[in-house]
């Protein structure tokens, strides 16, 4: 995720001041671009409460002993932006440290006395806690840009033409294991060939991929289906469904495809051939990009969560479903070759 001034303005706007606290410290990681043209825009922002961007420049904080004695010379190198900025009486400041990398140490807490000619509490001591802003800042609804339910939405468009396309180039050569799969997750299909031309049809008549939005109840619909499938099976059985669409593929690649941290949590039995494996992962990641989709729509009736999980799932979900249709597209061209 990108950030600018503004954004990181907006974040200090969602996280709320302890009571009686007038200083806060926030760290944020800039790994591209100047971190001194950010820290210039922050001096100059419009905020309600005084906001000192500091650039960390010197190998800090790394062990839990010294954050006191590191603070402190933290303070006396930036010691000129303190003392040109006005405090109002009872003001309150908010120190962002720009850095390249994360912090060595997760959590950053220690009591300090703050130097005589600090603006705020000069003299005093204060209890410092060091906090992720990313992680604080809980301003990002599930339909927010950073949830990139658009770019999903192509993903999960491609993705489900590679299977079709994959399923008709079979047709033509095993209808059998195609047969076994359609039998099993539709009543009444009819044939291999209607079936398939649904399929196909209900992808010709999307006019834009980014606004796809499948629902679990379309029987013209190969990924509405499996959804319907993933929502009607327990864990354990997920595994069979895993099975029948790796044979139905004809997918015998021993590539592993790294699952999304979401499917760890309701992975297979480890002795499962790889192919199941991966197709179970690819069932679940389509199931995944569904419920998101849901949540996005309906995103006021969900709580907000923090901007690095919902930017880390939503990198982590559209890494997978790239890796998965790369995959289907190697199996099929693997096909066409040898024929």
């Amino acid at each position: 995720m990108e950030l600018d001034a503004s954004k990181i303005i907006e974040l200090l706007g969602a996280v709320s001041w302890e009571e009686n606290s007038r200083l806060r410290l926030f760290w944020v990681k800039i790994p591209h671009g100047s971190r001194d043209a950010i820290a210039q825009e922050l001096r100059q922002a419009n905020c309600d409460n005084v906001v000192i961007p500091l650039v960390l420049r010197e190998i800090l904080f790394l062990t839990a002993n010294s954050v006191m004695a590191d603070f402190s010379r933290l303070l006396e190198s930036n010691r000129e932006h303190f003392e040109e900025t006005t405090v109002p009486p009872g003001g309150k400041i908010t120190v962002i440290i720009l850095l390249k990398e994360n912090f060595k140490i997760s959590q950053i807490s220690s009591p300090v006395t703050l130097p005589r000619w600090f603006p705020v509490l000069g003299g005093s001591e204060a209890y410092l806690h060091v906090s992720d802003l990313l992680w604080c800042s809980e301003v990002e609804l599930l339909n927010c840009e950073d949830a990139q339910i658009d770019h999903m939405s192509t993903w999960l468009y491609d993705l489900e033409k590679n299977i079709v396309d994959r399923l008709r180039q079979l047709s033509k050569i095993n209808d059998r294991k195609i047969r076994s799969l359609i039998d099993s997750i539709l009543e009444l299909p009819g044939s291999t060939d209607e079936v398939l031309t649904k399929f196909e049809t209900t992808l010709a008549k999307i006019p834009d991929k980014k606004g796809y939005r499948p629902n679990s109840t379309n029987k013209n619909s190969i990924i509405s289906i499996i959804f319907s499938q993933v929502l009607r099976s327990a864990p354990d059985k997920l595994s069979t469904l895993a099975t029948k669409f790796s044979e139905a593929m004809d997918d015998k690649f021993d590539v592993i495809l790294k699952p999304t941290l979401f499917t760890i949590m309701l992975r297979p039995a480890p002795n499962l051939p790889q192919p199941t494996k991966n197709w179970h992962s690819i069932l679940l990641a389509a199931f995944q990009v569904y419920q998101l989709m849901n949540a996005s729509a309906h995103a006021g009736e969900y709580p907000k969560y923090p901007v690095s999980l919902v930017s880390a799932n939503s990198r982590d979900l559209l890494n997978f479903l790239a890796i998965a249709t790369q995959h289907l597209s190697l199996i099929y061209i693997e096909t066409e070759m040898a024929s």
